[in-house]
């Protein structure tokens, strides 16, 4: 089943000219530092160029991952970005106001992927990687088998949860599988295989009413909030599918099926919800988190992407079809759509920064997802 995306080709156009030697930088535009390399957003975009066998891209993908190492910090950090301006020093930031710990997960996923394509030599990233896996069993401490993730450590920069995060785990065991078999490391295999376990018996929905995973704990609270970004990574990854299976058959139930697309996360938290004055204090470039909005219930192109790999890779072919409609629908709807970040909630309106890889991102993911590719790229 080839799906159809409207703006497919601009899609590839825009990662094609956010590509070069430089690596890939995550917009077009300079708004909010966006015009940086973002280690999250070129790793899924070169993710794309795999899929697609896209040359561009594919370099692209490799010159990112040759830079966050060669900026790697001196206890194995990778940078969540970097900024290489002609004539002067290198910009680069291992996190603003708190660590971005996604950004080593998403270093690590980077090059197991392109080793595994073809497309990059992982020998001269060994030490690199020892250097990361090293500094992520520094950063676990206990033994225990679970990061412990501070407010704004991953991709959802302004929303508040924090503690042992779900989706760090996942990226975590995802890509310690990736390196110990790119690098033939019984040790990374088994840790890989510790966390998984770790993610089943810890984060299982204790509701009926709530198949899908708690989405992080901390010692004071549970967030059991549904996550789409996380539950998609988790049937992409093949990564505990005793937690992805019902979580995909649920987002079917309770969005594709009726012709809505899934938010980032769910419930919205609004002037009335107990957690709205922390979250109306957490802002980096200003408030963008009122409901529907942003990551508070925003609708985000790259993690429908991601549901797309998922479903195609845990062969729900009429949820794809349901998805591929619902977002065909909504982009016809969509006049001057520029790859806006999200959508709103409610209303459907793009909204936050333009011309994003995240989104054409996106787009190219829905777009391949039933395409042979994703098999030889993403298997297990």
């Amino acid at each position: 089943m080839a799906l159809t995306i409207p703006r497919y080709d601009d899609a590839v156009a825009l990662l094609r000219s956010l590509s070069g030697a430089w690596g890939i930088r995550a917009s077009a535009s300079d708004h909010a530092n966006y015009g940086a390399v973002f280690a999250r957003d070129a790793v899924m975009a070169g993710i794309a160029g795999l899929l697609t066998d896209d040359t561009a891209v594919v370099n692209g993908l490799t010159h990112t991952l040759v830079h966050l190492r060669d900026l790697q910090g001196g206890e194995g950090q990778i940078a969540s970005n970097y900024l290489l301006a002609e004539h002067q020093a290198p910009r680069v930031s291992f996190g603003t106001l708190v660590p971005r710990l996604d950004s080593p997960l998403w270093y690590l996923i980077g090059i197991g992927l392109s080793a595994r394509a073809g497309a990059l030599d992982p020998a001269p990233f060994q030490h690199s990687v020892r250097r990361v896996v090293h500094l992520l069993d520094a950063l676990e401490y206990n033994g225990r088998h679970l990061l412990y993730v501070p407010v704004g450590g991953n991709w959802a920069d302004e929303y508040i949860y924090d503690g042992y995060v779900l989706h760090d785990q996942v990226l975590r065991a995802w890509a310690l599988r990736l390196v110990g078999d790119t690098f033939d490391e019984p040790s990374w295999r088994t840790k890989s295989a510790d966390i998984e376990a770790t993610i089943v018996d810890t984060f299982a929905s204790r509701s009926p009413a709530r198949p899908y995973p708690v989405a992080a704990f901390s010692p004071v609270r549970t967030h059991d909030v549904f996550d789409l970004a996380t539950c998609a990574l988790l049937g992409a990854s093949g990564i505990a599918p005793a937690l992805a299976e019902p979580a995909l058959a649920w987002i079917d139930t309770e969005f594709l099926a009726r012709g809505a697309l899934p938010p980032a996360f769910h419930p919205v938290i609004d002037e009335t919800h107990a957690d709205w004055p922390a979250l109306a204090r957490y802002q980096l470039h200003g408030f963008r988190n009122r409901p529907h909005e942003y990551h508070n219930g925003g609708i985000w192109t790259i993690w429908l992407g991601w549901l797309a790999l998922a479903l195609a890779r845990t062969g729900r072919r009429d949820s794809l079809a349901r998805l591929d409609g619902a977002m065909t629908t909504r982009l016809a709807s969509t006049a001057g759509f520029a790859f806006e970040e999200f959508f709103h909630g409610l209303t459907g309106a793009p909204g936050g920064t333009r011309h994003m890889a995240y989104s054409a991102t996106g787009i190219i993911f829905l777009g391949t997802a039933s395409q042979p590719a994703l098999s030889a790229v993403l298997a297990p």
